[in-house]
């Protein structure tokens, strides 16, 4: 075991019932493991910013109140979905959703029949509900030429699934359903 190994397991060993015990006054009981060990990963990436000895303690505390804040984020991120799950309508048990099925089928056909940009750019806008200017931060360019892009991908898109069934699709269903309102 290197020196830098035995370093450090000595200030996991030495610091990992404090930061535990830090971590457990702040989250539910059964994510306190999974925080307290992700401290001590990134503590790990950033061993060669690790300071002397006596100064550990309060650096790893930082970096657990950033491993927090992710956590905390990521929580109400999901709670937002749950929500917004919830808020949808219940379908009824004796609906026929044969019809639904056929309508997701082929916008999925359509949409992989889709240039691999295209598709990466309506799941950045549909799947991930990012805005405009986030699209444009994802892929390293202008406002406007996310906004171009996603544009032409809802165009292709549509022009693909009406190019394989044109007389059972509106181009307002496809809009909703592939592009989630991605004019933001």
């Amino acid at each position: 075991m290197g020196d830098g190994q035995a370093y450090f397991g000595r200030i996991y060993r030495r610091y990992y019932g404090a930061l535990r015990r830090f971590v457990g006054r702040r989250v539910i009981y059964g994510e306190v493991d999974d925080v307290t060990a992700e401290v001590f990963v990134v503590a790990w990436r950033r061993f060669a910013e690790l300071p002397a000895e006596e100064s550990v303690l309060p650096w790893l505390y930082g970096i657990e109140r950033r491993v927090l804040a992710n956590e905390f984020r990521r929580s109400r991120r999901a709670d937002a979905l749950a929500d917004q799950v919830a808020a949808q309508p219940a379908r009824s048990a004796g609906t026929d959703h044969a019809e639904a099925v056929a309508d997701q089928l082929a916008i999925a056909a359509a949409f992989d029949r889709l240039r691999a940009d295209d598709r990466e750019v309506l799941r950045l806008v549909a799947w991930e509900n990012l805005t405009g200017a986030e699209v444009a931060t994802v892929l390293g360019c202008a406002r406007t030429t996310a906004a171009m892009r996603i544009n032409r991908a809802r165009r292709r898109l549509l022009k693909s699934l009406h190019n394989s069934e044109p007389a059972r699709h509106s181009e307002s269903t496809v809009t909703v359903t592939a592009a989630n309102g991605a004019n933001r």
